[in-house]
């Protein structure tokens, strides 16, 4: 094995490592919310939000569970940001979108939520899930921020570079 060769291998290991090491460093600073076979929520406290991801498409009654137990963590750890990877969720029902809108939306916001970052397939049905999301929140004076990102470490970057006003 030549030098550089040698100095690549060397290089691709300490990256590694430092990768690990920084997600070892960030699990220390969350809290599971939930964890069920639709979904999986955990606080992160390097970033003050619930990261969120489903795993697969749910009920209509798993899915107003799950947003009901993300509002308490909202509102009981004081969250200002929701990171959610819908990628695995499916097609929601309009009336669980006009459920969210209605019910979770103004009381998250009431409890200080004020970014939301989505992970999202690029899809027609996802995107008209979110855009009516937004809009919603929008037309009722939320000051929600909401972005659409590749990943949940964007997201964590996107969160961590914003100001906050609550």
């Amino acid at each position: 094995m030549n030098l550089e060769k040698m100095l690549d291998s060397i290089i691709d290991l300490l990256v590694n490592f430092v990768k690990r090491s920084n997600k070892e460093i960030a699990m220390k600073n969350t809290k599971e919310i939930l964890n069920d076979g639709f979904a999986s929520a955990h606080y992160d406290a390097s970033c003050n939000a619930v990261i969120f991801i489903w795993k697969k498409p749910s009920t209509s009654e798993a899915f107003r569970l799950i947003f009901s137990e993300i509002l308490k963590a909202i509102k009981g750890l004081k969250v200002t940001a929701l990171i959610s990877d819908i990628h695995r969720q499916g097609i929601v029902g309009i009336e669980n979108r006009i459920w969210l809108q209605n019910e979770i939306l103004p009381k998250a916001y009431r409890d200080g939520l004020r970014r939301i970052a989505v992970i999202a397939p690029k899809d027609v049905f996802s995107s008209f899930y979110v855009e009516s999301v937004k809009n919603v929140a929008v037309k009722n004076s939320f000051n929600l921020k909401f972005k659409y990102l590749k990943d949940i470490d964007s997201a964590r970057a996107w969160i961590m570079n914003e100001e906050v006003t609550v």
